[in-house]
């Protein structure tokens, strides 16, 4: 597993901890979060779509 799996999935673990661990909620499920939560979600998701985008872009090089 990637780095970039690796933070979906803790982005994803503590959206559902804040849900009772709810296992069907997804990272767009993010109505049980207050206002800051919601924008912090999209904030880190907004980020982890540029790093994938440019690690597209470099070839999967780590040589940037």
């Amino acid at each position: 597993m990637n780095d970039y799996s690796k933070s979906w999935d803790l982005l994803l673990r503590a959206i559902r901890q804040a849900a009772d661990g709810s296992d069907s909620l997804t990272v767009y499920d993010t109505e049980h979060l207050t206002i800051d939560q919601q924008l912090q979600v999209a904030q880190i998701a907004a980020l982890l779509s540029i790093s994938q985008e440019l690690s597209a872009l470099n070839g999967g090089s780590t040589n940037v």
